[in-house]
């Protein structure tokens, strides 16, 4: 597990180690400016021209000083100015000073053309850092134009100047980097997207902010990492099927099928060890035929039998429920019933769109579920428009847990997790997976980790990540649009621990 900062707790975090720590501010620049120097001499040559665009803030004294170090070792280096240095910092006032010192050519960035970039190699941009809160005009506005039209290649100190650092929405214009480093940890606007789309190659440099200084963060954000993958139960050697749960999977309609078979086949290749299927009496054949392994029961749409689906509920005890379901009175209590078991439970598409429509069905939402909305979703659960859950994503997904009590991950091209206590970003995942079919691969992934005993806090933010690890490597053996649904279940089996 990592951890993901927004911008303003970012400068809680710096301010605190600065002033109550008493690390001084010029320590942490010259290491912030240093973890930027190597990553410029890891992917250039000497004989790459370097020009720094700095502001006069302490982002743009960052920047002055990966320049000065970059020069002595043996770059050809120059400062470029932006904004009255007469209002400028102490530390960016230091930092030229040092630079003057040393000989390092300084000049006035609103008079630099694009001609002028395009005969330089590599651009340090440091015209704002954390701290940007409107829209960034004039001739701060024309020169990220510049930038981002020019050849040479830029590196962001921090994140892309014009970037909200806690929303990663575009502040009118952004600089479009090719390599982003942030300083103490990945911020929320450099993952999210849009922002996301402007960092290029992501990393992050500690820089030295003790632990401590965190306690200061109003939210703390995470995401899993590979060693995560450790949270996964192991199987035990003395076990039979019934040791990894018994799984049922309410989907599909008489005219949809595939939802069924794409989530029960997904959790069973995350572990399940018996998977049920009650699902339209339509499907019985195709079902049984794609996957045999799986138990069926069926059910008449004109002649509804609620006792065989609370024998179904009885027997189970994980319940994965609404992938193709469609919406209706059967439907509704279908839900309904699952929600009266308090079993483990994972909730998606029709189901979460039957909720919607019923305030009753969202007052019996409980610490045991986990609703897996997309945007769409998202929009008619909270009955919003889809912008309005894009612009406050993190927040939209707060509110499953907030205003329910139940565990949530909003589906997006960076998917939040929400739990009873924590929020993550999934950092995994890549645009092959927007195809038909994928939300019922991660109810399946998320019923099946339920089914093999992870507890519903690590099933809800180990499912996207790996979710998004298999799509991550289907695309390494075949182009992105070309990826389907059962591609990424069949590289499930490539992540599991053994």
């Amino acid at each position: 597990m990592e951890r993901i900062i927004s911008g303003t707790d970012m400068k809680k975090v710096d301010e605190y180690t600065i002033n109550e720590v008493g690390i001084p501010s010029l320590v942490l620049m010259e290491r912030a400016a240093k973890s930027v120097a190597d990553l410029i001499e890891e992917t250039t040559d000497k004989n790459s021209e370097v020009i720094a665009i700095a502001g006069t803030g302490n982002n743009g004294a960052d920047g002055v000083a990966v320049c000065r170090m970059l020069y002595i070792d043996g770059y050809n280096t120059c400062i470029y100015i932006m904004g009255n240095i007469d209002k400028a910092t102490q530390e960016f006032k230091t930092q030229i000073e040092i630079a003057q010192k040393l000989g390092i050519e300084i000049k006035d960035a609103s008079r630099l053309t694009r001609d002028e970039m395009d005969k330089k190699h590599v651009i340090v941009d440091s015209i704002f850092g954390v701290g940007l809160s409107r829209n960034v005009e004039g001739d701060y506005k024309k020169l990220i134009e510049a930038i981002n039209q020019s050849k040479a290649k830029v590196y962001a100190v921090d994140i892309p100047s014009g970037l909200n650092a806690d929303t990663g929405k575009v502040m009118g214009v952004a600089v479009k980097a090719d390599y982003t480093v942030c300083f103490g940890e990945l911020k929320l606007g450099a993952v999210l997207y849009p922002g996301a789309d402007y960092c290029g190659k992501l990393s992050f440099d500690n820089i030295g902010f003790p632990d401590v200084s965190y306690k200061k963060c109003e939210t703390v954000y995470k995401y899993h990492t590979s060693d995560d993958l450790k949270l996964i139960p192991k199987r035990p050697n003395y076990s039979n099927k019934g040791t990894y749960g018994k799984l049922l999977v309410i989907a599909g309609n008489k005219d949809i099928t595939g939802a069924a078979f794409l989530c029960a086949k997904a959790a069973f290749r995350t572990g399940a060890g018996l998977v049920r299927i009650f699902t339209a009496k339509e499907n019985r054949e195709v079902i049984q035929k794609l996957l045999p392994e799986a138990m069926v029961n069926v059910y008449d749409t004109d002649d509804f039998d609620k006792k065989a689906l609370d024998a179904c509920i009885e027997w189970a005890n994980v319940i994965a429920i609404g992938p193709g379901i469609g919406t209706g009175g059967i439907q509704k209590n279908m839900v309904e019933a699952v929600l009266e078991s308090r079993k483990n439970t994972v909730i998606d598409a029709d189901g979460i769109n039957v909720i919607s429509q019923n305030v009753k069905l969202k007052k019996m939402l409980h610490k045991n579920v986990i609703l897996t909305p997309h945007l769409g979703e998202m929009a008619r659960f909270e009955n919003k428009t889809i912008d309005e859950i894009k612009d406050n994503l993190v927040k939209s997904a707060f509110n499953i847990n907030y205003m329910y009590n139940a565990n949530g991950i909003l589906k997006d091209a960076r998917s939040v997790a929400v739990t009873q206590d924590d929020i993550y970003i999934n950092m995994t995942g890549n645009s092959g997976m927007a195809t038909a079919g994928s939300g019922d691969v991660l109810t399946g992934i998320v019923a099946g980790l339920l089914a093999i005993g992870c507890n519903v806090e690590n099933a809800t933010t180990l499912a996207p990540y790996i979710h998004g690890i298999a799509g991550d490597l289907v695309a390494t053996k075949m182009p992105k649009a070309s990826i389907m649904a059962t591609d990424i279940i069949e590289e499930i089996k490539n992540i599991m621990p053994q």
